[in-house]
């Protein structure tokens, strides 16, 4: 009578398919150990097994197994059973347990099984860690606008058409000319607008006087002012008149 070993498997992710055994069991004694530590998900499927049971005097060994997923379809079955020793115990930590079910006997189905048909059965521990799948989603408002303030559309009827026509300068088609008022976005007074274009007007001759004062025009002439000044001018109404030599004193010709 040889005990069963213990079986220690590490990986991403483990699946059984088409009567695939994953087997620590024995006959007369110990049932082996099983551990799967895997990181992604554990799928059995078409009768596939993860067996650590004993099928006479010994007592089932124990199944732990840790991993996020765990599938079980199509009568496949995780075993830690016995007949006349005590069943073993299966420990299960996971966040999604699919198909498999803890039942007292086999059957059909997918099951989780550690009894003893003489002696005690085994304990099941399921460790469902605690997910929330809320936890990620985007809280929407609650708040719902008002939908009787929604204009209805217009119905679809073959070749009709929808025309907005606004103002902000744009003529009403495209055949029209530009108009020379003020570009105004809202709705306004033409009233004012007349007052606003004779003002611009008003204020665009006086510019238009003020740089003509202000040009520079080249001097043709000069002559003395009242406080005896020489001051250039465009044009000499009368020319300066100069005194002769004789006329200055100790001139001599």
């Amino acid at each position: 009578m040889n005990d069963g070993g213990s079986l220690i498997v590490n990986t991403d992710s483990l699946r059984l398919d088409n009567k695939g055994i994953v087997l620590a069991d024995t006959v007369s004694g110990e049932g082996g150990n099983i551990f799967l530590n895997i990181k992604s998900d554990l799928i059995l499927q078409n009768r596939s097994i993860i067996n650590a049971r004993s099928s006479r005097t010994g007592n089932g060994g124990n199944i732990t197994i840790d991993s996020p997923v765990i599938a079980g379809f199509e009568n496949s079955d995780i075993i830690a059973s016995a007949v006349r020793g005590n069943g073993g115990n299966i420990n299960i930590k996971t966040q999604g347990l699919f198909g498999l079910q803890f039942r007292e006997q086999l059957t059909n189905e997918s099951d989780i099984n550690a009894s003893s048909k003489f002696g005690i059965s085994g304990q099941v521990v399921l460790q469902q860690l605690d997910f929330n799948p809320v936890n990620n989603l985007v809280k929407l408002p609650s708040n719902f606008e008002n939908t009787t303030q929604v204009k209805d559309g217009c119905r679809a009827y073959a070749e009709q058409k929808f025309i907005i026509s606004g103002r902000g300068g744009l003529p009403q088609n495209p055949s029209n000319l530009f108009n020379g008022n003020q570009v105004l976005i809202q709705l306004f007074d033409l009233n004012s607008e007349e007052k606003i274009s004779s003002n611009t007007s008003f204020q665009t001759n006086n510019a238009n006087y003020d740089n003509q004062q202000k040009s520079i025009i080249e001097a043709t002439g000069f002559i003395r002012n009242a406080n005896g000044e020489i001051e250039l001018v465009a044009l000499s109404p009368t020319p300066l008149r100069t005194k002769q030599l004789s006329e200055c004193s100790g001139a001599h010709t």
